[in-house]
C-alpha cells in the first residue's frame, strides 16, 4: 500500500431544491453539507439573453479552432437566438 496525497474537486449540478429534499429526508443532511460549501446559482441562458452574443463568438470560435470555416452570426440571426426560450441551460 502506498499513502498518495490528492487534490480533489467536486463540481456538481442540479436542477432539484437540496434544501427542500434534504428537510424532507430525501437527500442525506451529511452529503448536503459537503457539496455545499461554496454554491454557485448559474441562472439559466432564457435569465441572461445579454450573454448569447458573446457565447454565439465563443462557440463559434471553439469549432474554428477545431477545423471548421470561420463563421459569423449577427443580426437578425442574432436576434432570433435571443427571441428563443432556452429550456435548457449552455452545457
Amino acid at each position: 500500500r502506498v499513502t498518495r496525497k490528492t487534490d480533489v474537486r467536486i463540481v456538481a449540478a442540479t436542477h432539484q431544491d437540496l434544501t427542500q429534499l434534504t428537510r424532507q429526508g430525501r437527500f442525506r443532511e451529511d452529503l448536503f453539507y459537503r457539496l455545499n460549501v461554496v454554491p454557485l446559482r448559474l441562472p439559466p441562458l432564457r435569465e441572461r439573453l445579454e450573454d448569447i452574443p458573446e457565447l454565439v463568438k465563443t462557440f463559434l470560435a471553439k469549432a474554428a479552432g477545431e477545423g471548421l470555416p470561420w463563421k459569423i452570426i449577427e443580426g437578425k440571426a442574432t436576434e432570433r437566438l435571443m427571441a428563443y426560450n432556452w429550456p435548457g441551460n449552455v452545457r
